[in-house]
């Protein structure tokens, strides 16, 4: 098979839509206490019944995986905000940092006002990730198979369902941490079914006095989270060893031009058979070790992306259409360099980029290919 030439490398209409992804390698965000670092999303709609409920708030916390989920009627702001406060920080506390997507209802003015009076720091994925918030999306996964098993045919008691498969899910044991999200956030194991059939261990039996309990209590905490930590920080190392395997990093300069994944949905459009990528753009400048400020267009937006949305543009463009980076671009610059935890900024713009006329040169190709020339100006 004859290798591709130069020409179509370099053509933006068959280079459009690359398939070789530049995987950067794994960003990894260590946590050691509970309410550290709270995961949030919405989960729905579901069939509405009595209680009203069509959305299901949930909260995971990022040490313990002590999950919430708490049933909504609609996931406006006001709805959301008032189901964490009431739900979440009047029973745990205010937890240090709160981690969403960039939905609209956690980026709101009304969503970063309570988290500014609660002095709650307040942090977003990129747009079109959502491995960074990856402990929400997975539980998620997991809420909507174990409610598929128990609720009715019509589906209308699912709200009714909830707080069991959440107790199930709460006395399970992690594979990461070795332990169950009961004793890491409050220290003891909650009783179940079967525990209450076979009875408690002997030791935990004992009947002890108001100040021992506590003093023992707090030395099994501090015993469990020290125990976690340790199995956290493994099971971290392990998971990068193996995702970083197909990593291929590709650094970015300020400067550089890049394709970037936006797929669109047009009415009257086929989905596939349209290009998701978008481009020529260019990189303005780079904010962490996978992530980046791109402008979209040379009058376009400029947004925050990961890695992972960016391939190398490889076709020709005038010098003197190179986008200039402002000095002052705004910027949160307390966020620290962490793939998990970086700002973000408005959905990418799905416009296309006007090419600029490339200039006519013939280019000269190896001694097999010398009977034929090829312009690159020409559509391949």
């Amino acid at each position: 098979m004859l290798k591709i030439t130069a020409a179509v490398v370099t053509c933006a209409q068959c280079e459009k839509g690359p398939l070789n992804n530049q995987l950067p390698p794994l960003q990894q965000y260590q946590v050691g206490l509970p309410m550290e670092r709270v995961g949030i999303d919405i989960l729905g709609p579901f069939p509405r019944f009595r209680q009203g409920n069509r959305y299901i708030l949930v909260r995971v916390d990022y040490f313990s995986k002590w999950p919430e989920a708490y049933p909504i009627p609609s996931q406006d702001t006001e709805t959301v905000a008032t189901a964490l406060v009431e739900g979440m920080f009047s029973r745990f506390g205010m937890p240090l940092e709160l981690h969403s997507d960039q939905g609209c209802n956690f980026e709101s003015k009304v969503f970063h006002h309570v988290c500014d009076l609660l002095h709650i720091r307040k942090t977003r994925t990129t747009p079109l990730h959502p491995q960074s918030d990856g402990l929400a999306e997975r539980f998620i996964r997991t809420l909507s198979a174990q409610l598929a098993m128990v609720v009715n045919k019509n589906q209308r008691d699912w709200d009714q369902q909830l707080p069991l498969v959440l107790q199930a899910c709460r006395t399970a044991v992690q594979e990461s941490k070795k332990c169950t999200p009961a004793m890491l956030m409050l220290g003891r194991e909650l009783r179940t079914p079967a525990s209450l059939e076979c009875g408690l261990p002997p030791e935990r039996e004992e009947h002890q006095s108001g100040q021992k309990y506590a003093r023992c209590l707090q030395d099994r905490i501090d015993r469990a989270h020290a125990f976690a930590r340790d199995h956290l920080h493994k099971a971290g190392l392990t998971q990068k060893r193996h995702y970083d395997i197909r990593a291929r990093e590709h650094p970015y300069s300020s400067g550089d031009r890049v394709w970037v994944y936006s797929p669109r949905w047009k009415k009257g459009l086929s989905p596939k058979l349209d290009s998701a990528w978008v481009g020529p753009c260019q990189v303005l400048e780079r904010v962490g070790k996978v992530v980046y400020w791109v402008q979209m267009s040379p009058r376009g937006r400029r947004v925050f992306l990961h890695q992972d949305r960016l391939v190398p543009y490889r076709g020709r463009f005038r010098v003197d259409e190179r986008i200039e980076a402002p000095a002052d671009r705004d910027i949160n610059q307390e966020q620290p360099d962490s793939a998990l935890e970086t700002v973000g900024t408005e959905m990418p713009s799905t416009d296309d980029v006007t090419r600029p006329e490339r200039p006519r040169r013939v280019i000269r190709l190896p001694a097999r290919y010398q009977h034929f020339e090829v312009s690159p100006g020409a559509r391949s």
